[in-house]
């Protein structure tokens, strides 16, 4: 075989590799803009009619150092998407749904000097509004922090598609509970099964959607989301 031919070969083996990542990225591309507009339309249908039924909380919420927190109402259901480009395409990005939890409850909290900050940050992490006041002593010095905080939080779930590979990652923040999740598995796996079970996980319903997405081929043994530690 000769310079020309060799080379020749060599430049049919380029084509091929680039028309098969080409294909591929095509199919991601499709598989995962199918799946977030599925998902999209679900959440957000589902979120009209849970604005208007505002049903009672089925969670149990607790948070660190702090007193119970009375059952309470789920309301403000709002879902939206993103777009991106890809391949001189336009195609859904990703999915987000925020909705709020809880009831006129105000919890009071206090905090001593060496508990004040780290409490603090505790419910920053968690998006929890808050308002706060320091008491000082005779000689203004700091003795505690009264914290009070209305009993309505937000919760946030956020569908993230990687076109070039057709993953799906799922995050939800405080839904369930006071914690961020995360989870991941492929564009074809969050079919309408998937979607109807993370529907029912967001707001309290019995559901699957943990077994789902720990059975995903993108998971491995240590289980299919991460829990960051409070």
């Amino acid at each position: 075989m000769g310079l020309l031919d060799d080379l020749k070969k060599q430049a049919e083996q380029v084509k091929a590799q680039e028309t098969g990542r080409t294909q591929t990225l095509q199919t991601n591309s499709v598989t995962t803009d199918i799946a977030l507009k599925r998902a999209f339309q679900y959440l957000n249908d589902l979120g009209k009619q849970l604005n208007v039924v505002q049903p009672p909380r089925a969670h149990e919420f607790k948070l660190p150092q702090t007193p119970d927190i009375e059952p309470a109402k789920m309301k403000e259901f709002f879902c939206d998407y993103r777009s991106k480009n890809v391949g001189g395409k336009d195609y859904v990005a990703e999915v987000a749904m925020t909705f709020r939890i809880g009831s006129d409850q105000v919890i009071t909290v206090k905090k001593k000097p060496e508990e004040m900050e780290r409490y603090r940050d505790l419910l920053w992490q968690y998006n929890i509004e808050h308002k706060s006041e320091q008491i000082r002593n005779e000689r203004k010095v700091i003795n505690h922090e009264v914290f009070n905080i209305p009993c309505w939080f937000r919760a946030q779930a956020k569908i993230d598609g990687d076109h070039e590979t057709g993953r799906i990652k799922i995050i939800t923040k405080n839904v369930g509970e006071f914690e961020i999740n995360i989870w991941q598995m492929t564009s074809a796996e969050f079919n309408e099964q998937a979607i109807e079970e993370f529907a029912k996980f967001l707001i309290g319903q019995p559901n699957t959607f943990r077994e789902i997405a720990k059975k995903s081929s993108l998971n491995n043994a240590t289980g299919a989301y991460q829990r960051p530690k409070l």
